[in-house]
């Protein structure tokens, strides 16, 4: 899989958006309510890992998603699914609850 650029990168603005991500890669906030910006400090056979901090300063971690836990993790309005894993990359799909 071929990491996404930066302008499919900020088309995740508006809360809906797949891309692929490795570890580093920034998603920018939602014009939603209190979610982003996402980063992914880890990519790997173990899953995918995220964190934000909000306006407040309050974090949200998500650790060891992966395709197979049964459904996306869901931060404030935001649905975060991860699709697939390979290697050090990783598909996501970001959409409104």
């Amino acid at each position: 899989m071929k990491p996404s650029t930066p302008a499919e990168l900020r088309a995740c603005a508006d809360g809906r958006c797949t891309v692929v991500v490795t570890k580093g890669t920034e998603l920018p906030g939602t014009a939603g309510p209190g979610t982003g910006p996402f980063t992914v400090s880890a990519v790997d056979a173990e899953g995918v890992d995220l964190s934000s901090v909000d306006a407040s300063g309050f974090t949200t971690n998500l650790l060891d998603q992966r395709p197979d836990q049964g459904g996306a993790s869901t931060v404030d309005e935001l649905s975060i699914a991860v699709l697939a894993i390979a290697g050090d990359t990783a598909k996501l799909r970001l959409s409104p609850k």
